[in-house]
C-alpha cells in the first residue's frame, strides 16, 4: 500500500507499507517538511497503540529525525519494523552522509534515545548513515 500526502509547506510524504509490521517513510526535502508533519505521519500509523507508547515512539523518532537534519541531507528515510515475537520495535533513520571532518559524536537527543530505548546504535556507509534504536514493550 502506498500513499503520499503534500505538506503545508509545500514538501511531500511519501509513506509506503511493507507488510504489517513495517512503515517507511521517505521524506524527500527536509526543509518542507516539519518535524511536525513526520510526528502526524507517525500518530496515523501507531493507531490503536497506547498513549505512552505513542509518545515514547514520537521522541525517539523525533530525535532521530532532529539528528539527521542536522547532521546528514536528504533524502530522509524513517522505518519503524515491529517484532511481535520480542515484543519490539526498531525505530531508523537513514540520511544522505555528508563528508565530516571531525569523527561521528553523540548529541545530547541521542542520550535521550539511549535512556528511553533498549538499544541504539548508528550504522555508517559510503553515502547513507543510518541511525537506529529498539524500544522493547513489556505486556
Amino acid at each position: 500500500m502506498s500513499s503520499g500526502a503534500r505538506g503545508p509547506s509545500g514538501g511531500t510524504l511519501v509513506g509506503v507499507t511493507a507488510g504489517h509490521d513495517t512503515v517507511v517513510l521517505v521524506v524527500q526535502d527536509g526543509d518542507a517538511t516539519s518535524p511536525d508533519e513526520v510526528a502526524r505521519w507517525l500518530r496515523e500509523h501507531l493507531e490503536g497503540w497506547g498513549a505512552f507508547d505513542v509518545l515514547l515512539i514520537g521522541l525517539v523518532v523525533g530525535e532521530l529525525y532532529d539528528n539527521a537534519r542536522r547532521h546528514g541531507s536528504p533524502p530522509y528515510v524513517l522505518e519503524l519494523v515491529l517484532d511481535r515475537w520480542r515484543e519490539a520495535l526498531v525505530v531508523s533513520v537513514r540520511d544522505r552522509a555528508v563528508r565530516r571532518s571531525v569523527p561521528w559524536a553523540s548529541s545530547a537527543g541521542l542520550l535521550l534515545v539511549a535512556g528511553l530505548t533498549e538499544r541504539w546504535g548508528v550504522l555508517t556507509q559510503a553515502d547513507f548513515t543510518t541511525v537506529w534504536a529498539e524500544l522493547v514493550f513489556a505486556v
